[in-house]
């Protein structure tokens, strides 16, 4: 058996919720020791804090999704504030940059997340970060804020930008996208990321790998990491010690 880290998760969705006790049960079965479990607005923080009270092997982070920034976050942004104050075990995130065609509130993305990277600076906090379609000035807005340490889940930056973003602080986590053979920016990024900024992730409970039910779930992570072990040519016992070894918390 080995030791497996799923740096990126959604426990409280309504989608993995219900069938929590058996969901980490299967998780303990497949040997994930750690399951990173990253809120995405006000309505799901408490159920993120629910899941971490009962199981300890469940790390909480908190934060406003990107797709969930509205005109006035800076309310929502300050109920988030006083709960990371209280809850100080906790991370920040997920929070980010979604420059999708389909949102139109960039602006206020931008400033909403550089409030979470601010709010990490001071509080010593790690922070889970979305990015899509905006890998530019996403780079702009991290170099205002170097110190906080950041997951870039589900990363998708090209290989280029690696070197920079270590500088910043950055960690890189990959999830069941890395096994498409048609993902070759992704693949690459696998292949090319620092061995001590290399983490892996199953953002359940969306992207079920092939051949797995959906929702996904922790306990399919194994999949993700025989993918990546692959492109890096070494054993999954490697990835899973070297993953786990990155923990941030």
């Amino acid at each position: 058996m080995i030791s497996l880290f799923d740096a990126h998760c959604h426990l409280q969705d309504d989608a993995l919720f219900p069938d929590l006790g058996k969901i980490i049960e299967r998780a303990d079965a497949a040997g994930i020791e750690r399951m990173v479990c990253c809120g995405t607005n006000s309505n799901d923080w408490k159920k993120v804090f629910q899941c971490a009270g009962k199981y300890p092997q469940v790390y909480p982070m908190i934060g406003i999704h990107p797709w969930f920034v509205s005109n006035d976050w800076k309310k929502e942004f300050q109920g988030l504030e006083k709960m990371l104050r209280d809850f100080p075990t906790s991370g920040v995130g997920e929070c980010g940059l979604d420059f999708q065609d389909r949102f139109e509130n960039r602006a206020e993305q931008e400033d909403c997340f550089a409030a979470h990277l601010e709010l990490a600076t001071i509080l010593g906090r790690p922070v889970a970060v979305h990015c899509v379609q905006a890998w530019g000035r996403m780079l702009e807005i991290l170099r205002g804020f170097p110190k906080p340490k950041k997951i870039l889940h589900a990363f998708g930056g090209a290989v280029e930008l690696i070197p920079e973003l270590t500088r910043l602080n950055c960690w890189f986590s990959f999830c069941g996208s890395v096994i498409n053979p048609n993902a070759k920016r992704v693949r690459a990024a696998a292949a090319a990321v620092p061995d001590e900024r290399l983490l892996v992730e199953t953002d359940s409970p969306d992207f079920p790998p092939a051949g797995c039910p959906a929702p996904n779930e922790p306990a399919n992570l194994i999949h993700v990491v025989r993918a990546v072990a692959e492109l890096r040519d070494v054993s999954v016992e490697r990835i899973a010690s070297l993953t786990g070894s990155n923990i941030l918390f």
